[in-house]
């Protein structure tokens, strides 16, 4: 049978000397992986709507609900272009894809999770605080995912972490879109220490994010 799906690219990988294999996080069944045949041919028509940090309507073939999805069809709905034109926000939004993989089990569908992805993903071509806008969205996806770092700050580290630093987080957490350039008071040095904080919480729960070395090499992170 054929469907229509409207879906997050999340991540791409080779299947063989022509074929790729995506993740992808959909509105109806949630995080599925699907074959695109052909999609590592140069000319390959399918290749732009199914690369990470874009957002696609794809026509999906599948005999039954045991077999893989093939992708047949696609249609980019939103390639952002913005976040794609800037290396260093294109991997900002690389890690927002990959967490979103790794923190995303296969077809539970969350439309909060859906749009989150999608709304960082835009937010990141255009905040002037690119890295605060990652912190917020990890804050948000580890709650959505049942993981409450705010909870696990004041139970386990209550006196290792400053009342200034846990009051920062909270407000980052409780932000979203512009009001997140609009917390005063906070430099760049601070988010860089916001963002270990966040970061370190995530690694105990997943392994290093491969993308998550390129973040150490570009002038958001120390």
């Amino acid at each position: 049978m054929y469907y229509n799906v409207r879906g997050l690219i999340l991540n791409s990988k080779v299947l063989s000397e022509s074929d790729k294999m995506i993740t992808v996080y959909t509105c109806k069944w949630g995080k599925i992986n699907a074959v695109v045949p052909g999609a590592k041919k140069i000319v390959a028509k399918l290749a732009c709507a199914t690369e990470p940090v874009t957002e696609s309507e794809l026509m999906i073939y599948q005999t039954s609900i045991y077999a893989k999805p093939t992708v047949t069809g696609a249609r980019i709905l939103n390639n952002n272009t913005e976040v794609k034109q800037d290396f260093d926000r294109h991997i900002l939004a690389l890690y927002v894809s990959e967490i979103s993989d790794k923190f995303a089990p296969i077809h539970m569908e969350n439309t909060k999770k859906y749009e989150l992805i999608s709304r960082t993903w835009n937010l990141l071509g255009t905040s002037k605080t690119p890295l605060r806008v990652l912190t917020a969205f990890s804050l948000r996806l580890l709650k959505l995912s049942g993981y409450n770092m705010m909870e696990y700050l004041v139970r386990e580290y209550s006196s290792h972490i400053k009342k200034e630093d846990f009051l920062y987080l909270k407000r980052v957490s409780n932000c979203c879109g512009d009001d997140l350039e609009n917390i005063e008071g906070f430099e760049d040095k601070k988010d860089k220490i916001m963002w270990n904080y966040v970061e370190s919480y995530i690694k105990t729960y997943i392994p290093q994010p491969s993308v998550g070395i390129f973040l150490k090499k570009i002038k958001y992170i120390n």
